[in-house]
């Protein structure tokens, strides 16, 4: 099935933002900050967060780093600047920046799931799985780990976990694209192409602008010959 993968793609849904994007509210955690610290504390984290919500990924980095020289036990701080360098490609660093959360607090959410989406980009998708699973034991709805654990093991080639984390998925949120995209993945690797032009049909239904979908049932589509009228396909 292998030539059928290669035409077989997805948009990258990028999960890791919101979440991570979530963690930068008002306050700092670790010491006391001067007076006069705490003014350009406060001035360079706001900046960084509406540098971050405007995509501004390197200007936001830095501020979130003149945050940490003033205060180098701010948690939100760090998380902020860990998903600013995965943004920009810096999964190593970003690495570190969780590594050190969860030095301080081993149960930091935001940390794990951050390190959990480094490790990821990395490639060394074992240890994140690791990761995302700790995740869910702590909440074991969370749309974010869930979907970023079908598209991990879509790259594992783990056909069973893409179709139990997919389902634990449509679950919690039925029309979840990540989901479909995994039931779909895994039909086509079955070799069931009536099933994935279900899924894709369901997927362009979810989200009529999806040009992923639309080329995914068309391929998909392609191959059931004939048979493809007995399904219903968006007009």
């Amino acid at each position: 099935m292998s030539d059928n993968l290669d035409q077989w793609q997805w948009a990258d849904e990028d999960t890791f933002d919101r979440p991570l994007r979530a963690s930068n509210g008002a306050g700092a955690s670790g010491s006391i900050a001067t007076s006069v610290e705490q003014g350009d504390l406060d001035g360079h984290f706001d900046f960084a967060v509406t540098q971050e919500k405007l995509g501004r990924w390197a200007a936001a980095a830095n501020s979130f780093r003149r945050v940490l020289e003033i205060v180098p036990g701010h948690t939100r701080a760090r998380i902020g600047l860990g998903a600013c360098l995965l943004h920009l490609d810096e999964a190593e660093e970003a690495l570190v920046c969780f590594d050190q959360c969860l030095f301080s607090d081993a149960e930091e959410e935001r940390a794990l799931f951050g390190k959990a989406v480094a490790l990821q980009k990395l490639g060394r998708n074992e240890e994140a799985n690791q990761a995302y699973r700790q995740l869910l034991e702590i909440d074991p709805d969370s749309l974010e780990t869930l979907a970023n654990l079908v598209a991990l093991s879509v790259d594992r080639r783990d056909i069973a976990a893409v179709a139990d984390y997919s389902r634990r998925l449509l679950r919690v949120d039925p029309c979840s694209k990540a989901a479909l995209q995994g039931l779909a993945t895994q039909a086509i690797w079955n070799g069931d192409r009536a099933v994935a032009v279900d899924y894709c049909t369901r997927i362009v239904e979810v989200d009529p602008l999806s040009f992923e979908g639309w080329c995914n049932l068309g391929f998909a589509q392609k191959r059931m010959g004939p048979s493809i009228q007995r399904f219903h396909i968006l007009k």
